[in-house]
């Protein structure tokens, strides 16, 4: 039996919009352009050996740290300190300002490792040094980079976050050639990429 621990937030009385509670996505085009970089003729045979890389950030929404102190919960049962409440030092799923803080603290960490913001997209991040790429759709994260430098990316991600690779698509024997994103199929074949 799985149970999340879920907050409910509500909007105060006479609270304007606030976009500040909201996640950027990035457009459809910007997983694209990965893949046709990846689908590249000198990559698929050889020259350049670049990979994709798509990795699951888990509980994501939880790492987003609550950086105000006005932020309170009551405590659930199994706390054992009835009558209790606990300050937020990150945000709970169901909080209106997870997703935002979300944002914040991946794309914090993504520029301390040399990553530059895309302009048009702030989900797109460019790496100069390691021409590395990689665009973030809530919380999948795919890349697409040389193998040492995926590596890299990996252990530096396991070392913020939970993670789970969901696989590292090449055209080298122990790479996948078939993996499934935003509900479509990518697979790797003789031909390119299909």
């Amino acid at each position: 039996m799985r149970s999340r621990w879920v907050a409910r937030d509500f909007k105060p009385k006479g609270e304007q919009g606030r976009a500040d509670l909201f996640a950027a996505m990035p457009p459809l085009e910007a997983k694209r352009m990965l893949f046709r970089r990846f689908a590249d003729r000198r990559n698929l045979e050889g020259k350049t050996k670049m990979k994709l890389m798509l990795i699951d950030v888990k509980k994501a929404h939880l790492n987003g740290r609550c950086d105000r102190d006005d932020v309170f919960v009551e405590l659930p049962a199994e706390a054992g300190a009835p009558g209790k409440c606990g300050r937020l030092l990150r945000w709970l799923y169901g909080m209106r300002e997870a997703a935002s803080a979300w944002e914040a603290d991946y794309s914090l960490k993504m520029k301390g490792e040399g990553f530059v913001e895309g302009a048009s997209a702030p989900t797109v991040f460019y790496n100069a040094e390691t021409k590395t790429r990689c665009v973030v759709h809530g919380d999948d994260f795919t890349f697409l980079g040389y193998d040492s430098e995926l590596q890299k990316v990996t252990k530096k991600m396991a070392s913020w976050y939970e993670i789970k690779v969901r696989g590292v698509l090449g055209t080298d024997e122990n790479d996948m050639k078939l993996i499934s994103i935003l509900n479509r199929k990518i697979e790797v074949t003789e031909k390119g990429l299909v």
